[in-house]
């Protein structure tokens, strides 16, 4: 059988040599000047390729800095949400602190008023200040004990400021105080380390909101001391206060009418009108 398989074709080899040896026989010149040509031709085409890659770059940077943009405007958000979300906190955490501050003074104040008491025959009960009535003829306030809690007319009122006034009439479920400023309220008092008895009545509230009271019975030989004041307080003679509850102060003496004493205004504090708890003497007997 005869051998029908191809051999090789050579040619394309032989023509590629041809062309080879025909190029090492150019002169250099020559190919200096084919090499200026063919750059020429392909100039236009690698400035476009060139161009058509910066393009590409720049899109692709303008997407990613939109991206990171976006990005970062999303982290904006998050950092100003977590602000807010802490500076509400924040206005929680003072509110909360402010509450606690006068709830702590609140129970100081009590304690203190607890604290004064001595050895008078009375049980201590808590109220609550619900209503006051304020004018220039009457101050009294309304508190949230009454029958319920065994209070009894002509009980002492004290609150950590000292004295507050006396029980005036007593219902069910409330009371009305008689406050040391109204004008019906009497009670035995003295100088403070001066254990003479003197009278101290209310004397009401002055047209600038200035809670007062009256003396008229100062022995002649009383003076203002350097600090500038003397301070009244209670008297344990009449049976319904303990010794020492502070009163007011008196800043000016003046003659009384019969000149055997000494009268003086009494300038009392003006916590007597916010206080919002008393403490009630509540005598062990009825």
């Amino acid at each position: 059988m005869a051998n029908n398989k191809q051999r090789p074709n050579g040619k394309p080899f032989f023509f590629l040599g041809i062309i080879l040896v025909a190029w090492l026989l150019v002169p250099t010149a020559w190919k200096i000047i084919f090499k200026s040509a063919f750059d020429e031709f392909h100039a236009p085409i690698w400035e476009a390729s060139s161009r058509i890659r910066d393009l590409s770059h720049y899109w692709g940077h303008i997407s990613d800095s939109k991206n990171t943009l976006i990005e970062k405007g999303r982290d904006h958000q998050r950092i100003l949400s977590d602000a807010y979300l802490q500076i509400s906190r924040k206005e929680d955490l003072d509110r909360e602190l402010k509450t606690l501050r006068i709830l702590n003074k609140e129970i100081r104040d009590l304690e203190k008023s607890l604290n004064v008491l001595p050895a008078l025959s009375v049980s201590p009960e808590l109220a609550r200040v619900t209503h006051r009535t304020i004018s220039g003829w009457s101050q009294n306030f309304e508190i949230n004990k009454g029958k319920n809690f065994k209070i009894n007319q002509g009980a002492g009122v004290i609150s950590a400021i000292g004295m507050v006034g006396k029980i005036e009439k007593v219902s069910s479920r409330s009371s009305t105080v008689q406050l040391l400023t109204n004008q019906e309220f009497r009670v035995v008092a003295h100088i403070k380390e001066d254990e003479r008895p003197i009278t101290y009545r209310g004397a009401g509230v002055s047209f600038g909101r200035q809670n007062l009271g009256f003396i008229m019975d100062i022995p002649q030989d009383v003076s203002i001391p350097e600090d500038g004041f003397l301070e009244i307080v209670s008297s344990s003679l009449g049976g319904t206060f303990p010794q020492n509850l502070s009163i007011g102060k008196v800043f000016e003496l003046e003659p009384s009418v019969d000149g055997l004493f000494q009268s003086a205004q009494v300038i009392l504090s003006s916590d007597l009108n916010i206080i919002k708890e008393v403490t009630i003497l509540n005598s062990d007997y009825e």
